[in-house]
């Protein structure tokens, strides 16, 4: 597109979203994927954003401009993050499980959705990706993205600052079939602002608190309820020993065990688990022999055929700050933070009885904020629970939620070759 023409196109759009126009006008003028050999060099162009989320960061793209769900799709995203390669040198991605994530974003037909969300994890020097589950940091980026590029009207939201203005987005993420809500700080204009006085661990800087809602994720990936495996406590063998676990799956599919069953402290730094070799197959054990456990696989050797990230092993201590110790495992390297689903499903956990997030707790953790230690600092949940209960004994949460921060970084086009 000529310059002249992109700024003709510009009419109507840019004093709503000065700095979207661009994109915008591409994603509107697009037809399908793939993109005219924009780079002159047979490669395809993607219009993308490139987004915070928490302590995440991914690459966001509508839907419309990626092909559809196959082959052809897993290879274009692979390439456009890099990967497979450890340094992930010749795309987008940041040689990190938490800098390796891509979101596809689109309205939604559902009557309880704005837009629809797909996680995308892509593997660094795996030759993986998946789009099962979901990530809650990236998801705190989805609400702010939906805003920015027009995909939704306004509804009124609440925020833990009620000075501030907020949208409440509706997000249907498709990997765990559950609706998240999403309350968004904006402008008088309606649009998103990022700039505020909320801090998280493991950000520099402030910005707007972002509430995420996930009390209706319960059962959010297995579709079996809060435990899978109809138990609080299972035992699986790992490395010839029987440990106790607690398979939970609420926001994301997870599989507790105490640090010390499995030869760390759980105070360690996540470099210091990424490099023991024993810790990271014991993970890689620990994954596959609870997907075999469950029914979901008869070799857990060929577990990651499967999946390469489920269930989510998050290894717990009791707390030298906060109310919990944790430390969790991804894409074969410790969690530089925590995982915002990840802290849910701690957090949801802890208020059952005999599982092993609650026999770590500090007792004195009753209170409706749940701190959750981790490498680079805390992350604060809010929780509560009706005394009553449900039918199957279980808690009717109130509230289950986290407050992030999210930011725009950049848009502009990401380019893979036409042959990936």
């Amino acid at each position: 597109m000529q310059e002249s023409q992109l700024r003709n196109s510009l009419d109507g759009h840019g004093e709503r979203f000065p700095s979207l126009a661009k994109i915008e006008v591409r994603l509107e003028q697009m037809e399908a994927f793939p993109v005219d050999n924009m780079s002159g060099q047979n490669q395809c162009g993607l219009p993308v954003a490139y987004y915070r989320g928490g302590t995440s960061k991914a690459l966001f793209f509508h839907e419309n401009v990626l092909p559809g769900p196959g082959t052809r799709r897993d290879e274009v995203l692979k390439r456009a993050m890099g990967s497979p390669d450890p340094l992930q040198i010749d795309g987008m991605g940041g040689a990190k499980a938490v800098t390796s994530k891509i979101a596809i974003i689109k309205r939604s037909a559902r009557d309880d959705a704005d837009v629809d969300y797909t996680f995308v994890q892509v593997g660094t020097k795996e030759d993986t990706i998946s789009y099962e589950g979901n990530c809650g940091n990236i998801s705190a980026a989805v609400g702010p993205f939906a805003i920015d590029e027009g995909l939704v009207s306004y509804r009124p939201g609440i925020s833990i600052d009620t000075n501030l203005k907020c949208q409440e987005v509706r997000i249907y993420n498709t990997g765990t079939k559950k609706v998240i809500l999403s309350h968004v700080p904006i402008d008088n204009n309606g649009a998103f602002v990022h700039s505020g006085t909320e801090t998280i661990s493991g950000v520099p800087g402030t910005g707007s608190p972002i509430l995420m809602d996930y009390r209706n994720t319960l059962g959010a990936t297995l579709s079996k309820g809060m435990f899978p495996s109809g138990n609080t406590i299972d035992m699986i063998n790992v490395g010839g020993k029987d440990v106790q676990v607690t398979i939970c799956d609420v926001a994301n599919w997870c599989v507790f065990a105490k640090a010390s069953d499995f030869g760390i402290t759980g105070y360690e730094s996540a470099s210091e688990l990424t490099a023991n070799e024993a810790w990271v197959d014991a993970c890689q054990e620990l994954r596959g022999k609870v997907g075999k456990y469950l029914g979901l696989t008869k070799d857990w050797r060929e577990w990651d055929q499967v999946t390469a990230f489920a269930p989510l092993p998050i290894f717990v201590a009791p707390a030298k700050r906060g109310h919990i110790e944790a430390r969790l495992f991804l894409d074969k390297m410790c969690h530089e933070s925590m995982a915002g689903t990840g802290a849910i499903c701690v957090t949801a956990c802890s208020c059952i009885p005999d599982t092993i997030v609650s026999s770590v707790v500090r007792q004195a953790a009753k209170e409706s904020t749940f701190e959750i230690s981790h490498p680079v600092g805390i992350m604060s949940t809010l929780v509560q629970t009706d005394s009553a209960g449900v039918a199957d004994n279980l808690p009717h949460f109130q509230t289950l939620s986290f407050v992030r921060t999210a930011r725009r970084i950049m848009d502009g086009t990401v380019y893979v070759p036409q042959n990936p």
